[in-house]
């Protein structure tokens, strides 16, 4: 299927879907984060701290990147498949796939 990848056996996802989605790079962050984890499984503060630690200047604050993944990065994630995101626990889980990893690693090398 042109424009279209497999990333599960219930629903595709779109190519397009998946570049929008690592065309941010907060969103690029998190799934590094989340590949590099030994469980894959994080908590939402958990994410924020790390991704605060890695990506901003500390006076942006931990509760601001938590706030922003709450309410944007965390449910275009999982809207992409790429993540799930159980809001009651705020735990967020990383779907390993290869195709996505293989873009991240793409545009690390190349792109930035």
């Amino acid at each position: 299927m042109v424009g279209q990848r497999m990333h599960s056996e219930t629903q595709p996802t779109s190519t397009e879907t998946l570049l929008r989605t690592v065309a941010n790079p907060e969103r690029r962050a998190i799934l590094r984060h989340l590949c590099e984890t030994d469980s894959r499984a994080v908590d939402v503060d958990d994410l924020a701290a790390a991704i605060e630690s890695r990506e901003r200047s500390a006076d942006s604050g931990t509760a601001r990147t938590a706030i922003e993944l709450r309410h944007t990065h965390l449910p275009m994630l999982a809207d992409a498949d790429a993540i799930t995101y159980d809001q009651g626990s705020e735990v967020v889980t990383y779907r390993s796939d290869e195709e996505t990893e293989a873009l991240l690693e793409f545009i690390s090398e190349r792109l930035e």
